[in-house]
């Protein structure tokens, strides 16, 4: 059995490691209080994924709360289920997702944009949906002045319409707007479209002890270690060296699912 003295990753980590894995001092206090002890950095590297802005929203929630979450004609409330799922009548559903993906198209626009793409998609399939369309808005710097603005431009670009004509659905529209504000951190939204009988829905939750876990999908790799810590920071001039956080897409395995 590994010990802290045979396994670093058991070693109690103190508050450095946890700032730079995307806590706050205050947040590190707190794993301290519900733990009742020191954590080691397998569990800061936990809740830094589980709390950070990107998968906890904590600091958004607060806006989102007051948007309406449910309706005549929804099929699942806001944050039920992987995706939007709205009844358009005979027997038809339309699911929809749409996704930022900021933070890895500002250091590595390709994959950063081509993945953005990736996780929409799958968040439209695993609902029982095909997806059948997908849109995108885009935020660039001054592509006539500054080099890294059309370094983003064209990888982005050529990463969502890569990855989309891979798994085979069509990029139908989209918007960009350019202005300096964007140079540094570019804003890539994605958007899947799919549909779906309405008795052939698939939740995302499961309940009940004993239920298999089945993990498909390519092979997992170091890409993206840190990936939700890393998309909740802010970008600095050392954000490049977060570069394995960006994860590399497999559209093609994805078709397959």
């Amino acid at each position: 059995m590994a010990t802290a003295t045979t396994n670093p990753d058991l070693a109690p980590a103190g508050v450095e490691i946890a700032q730079k894995l995307g806590l706050l001092p205050e947040e590190f206090e707190r794993v301290r209080e519900i733990l009742g002890r020191d954590p080691n950095f397998n569990e800061l590297s936990i809740y830094s994924a589980m709390w950070s802005e990107h998968c906890s929203y904590k600091n958004s929630i607060r806006l989102l709360k007051t948007l309406p979450r449910s309706g005549p004609h929804l099929l699942a409330e806001a944050g039920e289920e992987n995706a939007g799922l709205v009844d358009i009548g005979d027997g038809w559903a339309c699911a929809f997702k749409i996704e930022s993906h900021n933070h890895p198209s500002a250091i590595e626009p390709y994959q950063g944009a081509a993945t953005g793409v990736g996780g929409i998609n799958r968040d439209i399939f695993t609902m029982g949906a095909r997806p059948i369309a997908q849109l995108n808005s885009l935020r660039f710097g001054d592509i006539t002045a500054e080099a890294r603005s059309r370094w983003h431009m064209r990888g982005v670009v050529k990463g969502i319409g890569d990855y989309g004509n891979s798994f085979g659905v069509p990029v139908l529209g989209g918007e960009v707007y350019f202005d300096p504000c964007y140079t540094t951190n570019p804003l890539v939204n994605a958007m899947s479209v799919g549909v779906v009988r309405t008795d052939r829905v698939i939740s995302a939750t499961s309940h009940g002890k004993g239920n298999p876990v089945f993990i498909v999908g390519s092979s997992t790799g170091k890409d993206g270690i840190h990936g939700a810590s890393f998309a909740s920071k802010d970008i600095t001039d050392t954000s490049m060296d977060d570069l394995p956080a960006v994860q590399v897409g497999d559209p093609f395995m994805e078709k397959l699912l």
